[in-house]
C-alpha cells in the first residue's frame, strides 16, 4: 500500500497528524510519503504548484491519498484529475472554498492590499512570518467548488472547527455516494483526536 500525505497551509510534513499517521501506517507495511509542499519556498505556494509536485511523485504505482486542510483540497482535486493513479482518498477538515475562507478571515481591505502590494504576511510552519505572493489567492479560482469524486472517500471533520466550517464537508458529502463523512467533537487541528483519526484512516485504507 502506497500512501501519500499532503499537509495543510502553514504546516509541514512532520506535523502531529503526519507523524502519527506515518507511525501507524508504516507499522502495517505501508510505504508512506509526505512531501514538503512549502518547498522551494512558502512565499510562492499555490495549489497548482503542489499539484504539479504530487503529479511528479505519483507517476508509478497506485496511491492512497490523505490530505489535511489545504492538503485536503489539493488531494481532492488531484484524485479527480488523475483518477487512475488513486485507490482511496482521505480528507481531514478539507479547505474547500479556500478563497471564501481567506476573504472572510482577512476582510476586503486586506485582500485588496494583498492584491495591490503583491504579498501578504503569513506565519509558516515554524512560526516565521513570510510575505506570501498574491498568486496563492489568484490560483484558487481554478479550485472553486467541489471536484468530482471517483474513489471511495473518507472525510473526517471536527464539529468545533472555526477555520473551515464542517458544513463545507457536509455539502461535499452530498455530491457523491462514494463519500463517507465522519464528524468528530474536535477543532480544525484535531490534536485531541489524533489517535482516533489515525485508527479510522488505517481502517479505511485497509478495506478491500
Amino acid at each position: 500500500m502506497n500512501v501519500l500525505y499532503l499537509h495543510g497551509f502553514a504546516s509541514g510534513p512532520n506535523g502531529t497528524k503526519a507523524s502519527a499517521l506515518r507511525g501507524r501506517l508504516e507499522s502495517q507495511g505501508a510505504v508512506f510519503l509526505a512531501p514538503d509542499l512549502n518547498a522551494p519556498d512558502f512565499a510562492g505556494l499555490t495549489v497548482s504548484r503542489s499539484l504539479a509536485r504530487v503529479e511528479e511523485m505519483t507517476r508509478e504505482g497506485t496511491w492512497d491519498v490523505v490530505g489535511s486542510s489545504l492538503g485536503g483540497l489539493t488531494a481532492a482535486f488531484f484524485a479527480a484529475r488523475f483518477a487512475p493513479r488513486v485507490r482511496r482518498v482521505v480528507l481531514l477538515c478539507p479547505a474547500f472554498h479556500l478563497e471564501r475562507l481567506f476573504a472572510a478571515s482577512l476582510g476586503d481591505e486586506a485582500i485588496e492590499r494583498w492584491k495591490a502590494q503583491g504579498t501578504h504576511p503569513f506565519a509558516d510552519a515554524s512560526g516565521q512570518v513570510v510575505p506570501v505572493c498574491w498568486r496563492l489567492f489568484e490560483d484558487l479560482a481554478s479550485y472553486a467548488g467541489f471536484p468530482p469524486v471517483h474513489h471511495p472517500t473518507l472525510v473526517i471533520h471536527g464539529t468545533r472547527d472555526d477555520t473551515v466550517p464542517v458544513d463545507f464537508s457536509r455539502a461535499f458529502a452530498r455530491t457523491s455516494p462514494l463519500v463517507r463523512l465522519e464528524e468528530i467533537d474536535d477543532d480544525h487541528r484535531m490534536e485531541a483526536s489524533v489517535a482516533h483519526v489515525c485508527a479510522r484512516v488505517a481502517s479505511f485504507l485497509m478495506e478491500e
